[in-house]
């Protein structure tokens, strides 16, 4: 492909489109090489889920970088349907989390106290009467979150592609995994169909990420983590999200209800599994007896891209040339607008914030390793 280009994304799941997307706000030529079809890897295996849990404070890395992300969220969701003359809207109810009495409810607890607005959460006696029919499988502490949002994962794709491919963007799929080369001052990119060549190389590939860097002498250091959902017929009343122990949920759409979803460490095919479905429903169905997977209008599977030390990639590999957005795990959705922020921000030449130095991709623990 003859056209110049001064940076190469390579995965258009939303982090990728995110940052193309805010490189081209800076007036930048961007090219947007997806493997398959743009968002169906780890952006699929998502719920939407943008929960705040009314965090202020935190020392945990990652923690306010995404908190920071959700500030921005809604005035990133109307800019979005504004460029892309499609409509766009965010849910938004309680978020009601259950938990077994014991050590993951203390511990639970104890980090609402320490890092959350005590205005924005509390701890009921008994679940709602609209979810009276979880205390059959209790006892249980609940724990209620207001005001919290969510949204449709697919919805937010098909306006984040069109708002980026009105800006005149790139973006190319059905690539396959690209074969890079560096040719000292630019990087040379080979793919089903083409070749782009850009001084700016950006990897934001999930679990892939590694597949593209390993050639280059980089180990990712990243982990796939399998996720099964399903959308089965509304569960209840309510228009509030239902969270068992912080990792399975229930999320309103509509007349049904998304569930999920499985964390399966280390498999790298996206298909549904009868285990999984039974993993599901032994979960959910504590709190919904009456959740019957064999009604579900739709099942599938993702694979999300996980960092052994749970912090997203973000950063510089090579500075001025090589960089990546990637490990965002559960929360790729959820950090997308900084995410590309950032990566705007450092591509065109700005310092990060303090916040963004714990996700380097060059960081002791968790990070990238160079291959002998």
């Amino acid at each position: 492909m003859a056209d110049p280009f001064d940076v190469v994304v390579l995965g258009a799941g939303i982090s990728g489109l995110s940052s193309a997307r805010a490189l081209a706000k800076r007036g930048l030529r961007v090219a947007v090489v997806e493997r398959d079809v743009p968002g169906s890897h780890a952006s699929s295996a998502a719920a939407g889920i943008l929960v705040a849990r009314g965090v202020v404070r935190s020392d945990v890395p990652g923690r306010m970088f995404y908190t920071r992300s959700l500030d921005g969220y809604e005035e990133w969701v109307r800019a979005l349907a504004s460029e892309s003359g499609q409509e766009l809207s965010l849910r938004e109810g309680d978020d009601f989390c259950f938990f077994p009495p014991g050590g993951k409810a203390d511990r639970f607890r104890q980090r609402l106290e320490r890092e959350s607005d005590p205005a924005r959460w509390e701890e009921l006696d008994a679940p709602p009467r609209a979810l009276s029919c979880a205390a059959r499988g209790g006892p249980w502490r609940v724990f209620r979150f207001a005001g919290e949002r969510w949204c449709v994962p697919s919805d937010l794709l098909d306006v984040l592609l069109a708002a980026v491919e009105r800006d005149g963007t790139l973006v190319v799929p059905n690539a396959g995994i690209p074969q890079v080369t560096d040719l000292g001052t630019t990087w040379k990119v080979v793919f089903a169909g083409g070749v782009i060549e850009a001084p700016v190389l950006l990897v934001s590939a999930g679990p892939w990420s590694g597949d593209v860097l390993r050639p280059l002498g980089w180990d990712a250091n990243l982990v796939p983590v399998r996720g099964q959902l399903a959308l089965v017929p509304r569960l209840h009343a309510l228009d509030a999200m239902v969270h068992l122990e912080d990792t399975y949920y229930a999320v309103p759409r509509g007349d049904l209800t998304l569930v999920g979803a499985t964390v399966e460490h280390g498999e790298w095919e996206e298909n549904v599994t009868d285990r999984g479905l039974r993993e599901l429903r032994h979960r959910l169905s504590s709190i919904f007896p009456e959740l019957d997977l064999s009604r579900a209008v739709k099942v599938w599977a993702g694979l999300r891209p996980r960092s052994r030390d749970r912090v997203p990639h973000l950063g510089w590999l090579v500075p001025g040339r090589l960089l990546v957005a990637s490990g965002h795990y559960r929360s790729g959705i959820s950090m997308a607008p900084r995410t590309g922020e950032v990566v705007a921000d450092l591509v065109t030449g700005r310092d990060a914030p303090d916040d963004v130095a714990q996700l380097s991709p060059l960081r002791s623990s968790g990070g990238y390793r160079r291959i002998p």
